[in-house]
């Protein structure tokens, strides 16, 4: 598992060197406000989620000014559960094998130099 914060979303460089650390599952506990998070935040959380084949899980902060949006994204991009606006807990079961079948039949990570 890797752990980044809120504006390391930002940094892709940053999440590539949890994966060739070993991560499959990555928490990014963030503070994203609604004016950033309606430019960036659903498109940069998949984005991560996808181009490092890993199990992304966002939490955002709900109420005033915050756009919300927590949400746990597949490897292959699938939102799998997500919460909009309220205030709440996400329990999701993640398939590593089935991530580790997806890692070998698309060897994008391999293939880095």
């Amino acid at each position: 598992m890797g752990v980044g914060i809120c504006f390391d979303l930002r940094y892709p460089e940053y999440f590539r060197e949890l994966i060739k650390q070993g991560a499959e599952i990555i928490f990014l506990p963030s503070h994203f406000r609604t004016a950033t998070g309606e430019l960036a935040w659903n498109v940069l959380t998949k984005a991560r989620a996808i181009e490092n084949q890993v199990y992304f899980c966002a939490c955002n902060q709900t109420g005033e000014g915050n756009c919300g949006n927590t949400q746990v994204i597949s490897y292959n991009g699938e939102i799998m559960s997500n919460i909009e606006v309220n205030e709440g807990i996400i329990t999701q079961e993640l398939d590593l094998e089935k991530q580790r079948r997806h890692r070998k039949e698309f060897p994008v990570l391999e293939q880095i130099k």
